[in-house]
């Protein structure tokens, strides 16, 4: 099989804002963040990581140091490439990546959790980085629809 694909030639509007979005790579969830990030935040392009527990790679140094510095390492490359003026970090509930890894020690810990994980990862970008515009949501299955909250 063969497919070929062509697009417009991409070209970054300075006068456009660009954005980083970092998200967990968890299959049940990639369409509905794809759908919320084009339709919900109207982003037509943006710079993705997405990794297992998403925003958690920014503040692993010491549980597992070498993801996190993985993790330092893409956004401060996303930072020199593009200089985003906004970052978007996405949590989700049932993360598994959480829930396996013992991240948490009961699921019904992992949302606060997260949740402070991505203040810390906010709060850490914003040192690492200046001012730039620093956006949290976390979302939730409800059958096969996906709300997402923003905190």
């Amino acid at each position: 099989m063969t497919w070929t694909h062509r697009t417009r030639p991409v070209t970054i509007d300075p006068a456009r804002p660009t954005t980083v979005v970092v998200h967990c790579s968890d299959p049940r969830y990639q369409p509905h963040f794809q759908d919320f990030l084009h339709r919900g935040l109207e982003l037509d392009r943006y710079s993705l990581v997405a990794v297992p527990g998403g925003p958690q790679c920014l503040i692993l140094t010491g549980y597992l140091p070498k993801f996190s510095w993985a993790g330092w390492r893409w956004m401060k490359f996303l930072k020199t490439l593009m200089d985003p003026a906004r970052i978007v970090l996405i949590a989700h509930h049932d993360c598994r990546w959480y829930l396996e890894n013992r991240v948490v020690p009961h699921p019904s810990e992992a949302r606060e959790h997260q949740i402070n994980d991505m203040r810390q990862a906010r709060a850490e970008l914003q040192e690492r980085f200046g001012r730039v515009s620093i956006e949290l949501f976390y979302a939730t299955l409800e059958g096969d629809a996906a709300q997402f909250e923003q905190l």
